[in-house]
């Protein structure tokens, strides 16, 4: 393939994702106060914990589910196609077994469940219907899973985008219809059944569309595609499985050991927290496959350089961010969720910081595992789990709401330093250059910039949502400008920002 053509579709299918992500942030903020405001505190918190259960029932998958994408894109890039069907339709014959054992299990294990977690007694006729149809809709998504990774592995994420963004308008209205109608919790869950299905007919007949050749027929699934799919998956079970602790966990803890009204405070904060973290996230997401090809050169100085580079985007994108959260996390919190929401503003001002810390191993991650050492990742993400667990359970017990918060901060600080530690070491890079060459400059112009804002903002007597933006673009210039006055930038980093706003342009 031409080179320029291989990186066009980077750039354009990164420039989808992030427009994706944009947009569900602000749905996100759109919506979360309205539902908490129309359902509730404990009735949201029910609805919050009931994701993240069946989000661990995920991990029964055996990593398949992170498979499709890979073998997809092989198999279409090879034009093998009949063992492209094989896989899609292997995954689906998986699925629907493995969607018939979970609901079947659902039935004995919903009600205990729901006590363990300290649901309210006249709520657990409501919650256990939520429960149970969300569990068949996650069975559904998972069955249909393999078809609706063709896009992605197809790298045409701006299908897939684009369909999720229009589905999403849908889901909008959907969830005013039913929250205005005062079906609460039960109408909530019905909508996302419809937005599902209706999400599904149209990658369905985009996946046709974009793959003649696909055919779905149980009998084209086979044994052999089962054990491909397993062997590469199991592998990166274990960082899924880390992930999952690290970003979930927290409200399990909450609602077990104090109240399910507690994981409201602590799940919008995250959720957000999340949304932004992702963002510098999808800057690398492309960086696996050359890695896996420059250790196949043995060329150690590009992966250095490789390294180096995607940090670098890494941090410009994501330290602003950090300090941008820092500076308006209180104004923002109130203007969005109102008074009564201090526990938010904590809880969101410290995972954004312990969120940076985790997109840092971003780089290290993708050419580690792309150098074929996986046992890094492994390492450091069972020494999380472990902290995890054991200093929320301890903290908890002791300091209460904080001391989940303050819990996995730790754990994802340690792991993530650990990590680190690891790449630097096994890339032969040391944390000085790191420093002055990634960290230093992007570092100043944060901490001026944040200090000129928030003696600005001192003198502002009350914050509406004008003064709030205009305070958020005010920084974001200030930083550019530093950043630009301190020649952080080199030729290579500005020839690919033209490359991108001549993407936005087409």
């Amino acid at each position: 393939m031409d080179i320029s053509v291989f990186k066009d579709k980077i750039i354009k299918n990164t420039l989808f994702n992030m427009l994706g992500r944009v947009w569900m942030v602000l749905v996100t903020i759109f919506l979360t106060p309205y539902i908490i405001n129309h359902v509730g505190v404990e009735r949201y918190g029910i609805w919050v914990i009931i994701g993240v259960v069946t989000g661990y029932f995920g991990l029964l998958d055996l990593g398949l589910g992170m498979s499709f994408v890979k073998f997809i894109s092989e198999n279409f890039a090879k034009r093998e196609f009949g063992k492209l069907n094989e896989v899609i339709n292997t995954g689906i014959v998986f699925y629907a077994l493995f969607g018939i054992f979970l609901i079947a299990i659902t039935f004995f294990i919903v009600k205990p469940l729901l006590l363990l977690l300290n649901v309210p007694d006249h709520l657990i006729g409501e919650a256990t219907f939520v429960f149970i149809l969300g569990i068949m809709i996650f069975a559904f998504s998972c069955m249909v899973s393999p078809i609706m990774e063709i896009q992605r592995g197809i790298q045409r994420m701006d299908i897939s985008n684009i369909i999720s963004i229009s589905v999403s308008i849908p889901m909008i209205i959907g969830t005013i219809f039913v929250i205005e109608r005062g079906y609460g919790l039960r109408g909530l869950i019905i909508n996302n059944a419809f937005i599902l299905t209706l999400g599904t007919v149209v990658n369905i007949i985009a996946a046709f569309q974009l793959l003649p050749t696909l055919r779905i027929s149980p009998l084209l699934s086979s044994v052999s595609t089962f054990k491909r799919l397993i062997t590469f998956g199991y592998k990166v079970q274990i960082a899924k499985i880390a992930s999952m602790f690290h970003f979930q966990l927290d409200r399990i803890i909450l609602a077990s050991f104090l109240n399910i009204g507690l994981v409201t405070y602590y799940s919008v904060a995250a959720q957000l927290a999340s949304r932004i973290r992702d963002i510098p996230v999808l800057l690398i997401s492309a960086i696996f496959p050359a890695a896996s090809e420059l250790e196949a050169n043995k060329d150690t100085q590009s992966l250095q350089r490789l390294f180096l580079r995607s940090l670098k985007y890494v941090v410009i994108a994501g330290l602003p961010l950090l300090f941008l959260v820092l500076l308006l996390a209180k104004p923002f919190i109130t203007l969005w969720l109102g008074s009564g929401y201090e526990r938010s503003i904590a809880t969101l001002q410290v995972l954004m910081f312990v969120y940076f810390f985790n997109v840092l191993t971003g780089p290290g991650y993708h050419i580690l595992n792309g150098m074929g050492k996986p046992q890094y990742t492994m390492r450091s993400s069972t020494l999380g789990i472990v902290l995890n667990l054991l200093l929320t359970i301890l903290l908890v017990i002791k300091m209460g709401y904080y001391g989940v918060v303050l819990g996995t901060a730790i754990a994802l600080i340690v792991s993530a330093a650990y990590f680190n530690s690891m790449s630097y070491r096994v890339l032969q890079i040391s944390f000085r250059t790191v420093f002055i060459k990634i960290l230093y400059r992007p570092l100043l112009a944060c901490v001026i910039s944040y200090g000129i804002m928030y003696i600005v903002l001192k003198q502002v007597p009350q914050i509406g949502w004008f003064a709030l933006c205009g305070s958020a673009c005010a920084y974001l210039i200030s930083f550019s400008l530093i950043t630009l006055k301190l020649d952080y930038l080199d030729e290579f980093d500005k020839v690919l920002i033209n490359k991108y706003i001549s993407f936005l342009h087409v």
